[in-house]
């Protein structure tokens, strides 16, 4: 893995470049946003580690800048001012993630052993795509990232094979942080569209005229190219996210397109046939929402050919432990690290609001945190032990009032963060908040929530 790190102060720079050669990255550092830009119109880089605050150009700038002319590269923000404000503006205009200083050189290759494992299994995508887990239990299984025990989860394991194959459209239903993106694209990589470009449009989060341009003007493909819906005529898979924020007027353009199946050739060539696979996804009942009519029948017939619905994790409890055995295989460098009886049974009976997403979370803070001992019941967050009335006074010993309501608003806050993709304007509506009340109390916890993974 290639690394470029741009950061203008010159002892921290040289130390994170030796640093990262004596882990085997191949790393080149320099000074200024103006030499990183040179260097990547040079030589190709996996990923960017750039300082926020630089002279002359800002960090967020130069993100711009790289994401535009190299969407391929993942970029990883450093910064003293970190806030939940840059972080988020970091996110949104493409940064992977945020580390703060000072920072140990540890973190930072910790973070890039991070990258470069979900790289190989072939799991990293963007911030919705979050992992199910690899089958433990079937290593030459073609899903193998996708894994459970649950009579759901192996019902949707029988029925891959046959989805894969297929050129039939798949709109996949379930919860924020189920695993949605991770479906979709073990459909299409086990699919005869495998070697062909895989384009990711995200229908949330945007502008209708980003959206447009992304749909219809510049979706950006897996092999960093730009594709447009019309050039889609070579067997590509193109992926709708949250396609029930489709507007009207979009679903109206992209239902004439697939009943058209061909488009004028800008050439004036004649009609080429379109030749493109969707698989979407949403959070919602799609039925409802065309009988409301705030979708549109005849494009949810078009989606909706093979329906899959991913189950909640507290509907399938079962899977937990399989879920913790390969996130603690995929954190633990050392492979020694195991967490007790004990804790696995606490968090079997947690109900997980954030799905596997925040048991993912949760198990690499735990990692991290272990420094390769043993995982105890000790270590869980007493958050993800909050009580039942039933075993209310076993809970409250030792436990103080304060604890209890710091634990329950930190939880609040990441639920609603995680339910809004990061907007705190939204939250605190969800909340019932005043929006500078929830800043307040999002700034005590934002080390500590996670709710932008």
């Amino acid at each position: 893995m290639k690394v470029l790190v741009v950061d203008d102060e010159k002892i921290k720079r040289i130390t994170l470049r030796d640093d990262l050669r004596e882990a085997n990255y191949d790393a080149i550092a320099v000074e200024s946003p103006s030499t990183g830009l040179r260097m990547l119109e040079n030589e190709h880089f996996d990923v960017l580690v750039t300082d926020l605050r630089m002279p002359r150009m800002h960090g967020i700038d130069f993100l711009k800048r790289a994401k535009k002319e190299y969407p391929h590269i993942t970029v990883i923000i450093m910064t003293a001012y970190a806030s939940v404000e840059t972080a988020v503006e970091a996110m949104q205009f493409g940064a992977h993630n945020y580390i703060k200083k000072p920072f140990s050189s540890e973190e930072l290759i910790a973070m890039l052993d991070k990258l470069k494992r979900l790289q190989q299994e072939n799991i990293l995508a963007t911030e919705e795509d979050v992992v199910l887990s690899s089958n433990n239990s079937d290593k030459l299984s073609p899903h193998r990232n996708i894994v459970g025990k649950s009579q759901q989860m192996q019902e949707i394991l029988s029925a891959l094979a046959n989805v894969a194959a297929s050129d039939s459209n798949v709109l996949i239903y379930g919860e924020q942080g189920v695993g949605k993106a991770l479906l979709a694209r073990s459909i299409h990589s086990n699919s005869p569209r495998k070697y062909q470009p895989y384009v990711r449009v995200n229908c949330s989060n945007q502008s209708q005229v980003g959206l447009h341009d992304d749909l219809f003007g510049g979706a950006m493909n897996t092999n960093g190219q730009r594709s447009e819906i019309h050039e889609l005529t070579h067997g590509y898979t193109l992926f709708l996210a949250d396609i029930e924020n489709l507007p009207n007027e979009m679903q109206i353009n992209l239902l004439q397109v697939l009943e058209d199946g061909e488009y004028a050739r800008d050439d004036g060539a004649g009609n080429e046939r379109l030749d493109v696979r969707l698989i979407a996804t949403t959070t919602q009942n799609l039925r409802e929402k065309v009988r409301l009519g705030e979708f549109r029948e005849d494009l949810f017939y078009r989606l909706n050919v093979v329906p899959l619905f991913l189950p909640p994790l507290r509907e399938r409890q079962e899977d937990v432990p399989l879920l913790i055995t390969h996130f603690i295989d995929l954190f633990s460098p050392r492979r020694d690290t195991f967490m007790t009886p004990e804790a696995i049974d606490l968090l079997s009976a947690y109900t997980w609001p954030g799905n596997v997403s925040e048991l993912e979370n949760l198990i690499e803070r735990l990692v991290t945190m272990s420094g390769g001992r043993p995982i105890s019941a000790e270590d869980i967050p007493i958050e993800l032990k909050v009580p039942t009335p039933a075993n209310l006074d076993d809970t409250l010993c030792g436990t103080s009032f304060r604890e209890i309501v710091q634990s329950t608003e930190r939880e609040l806050i990441a639920w609603a963060m995680r339910k809004t993709n990061g907007n705190k304007t939204q939250s605190a509506k969800l909340l019932k908040m005043k929006p500078s009340t929830f800043r307040d109390a999002l700034a005590k916890y934002i080390d500590e929530i996670g709710w932008n993974a």
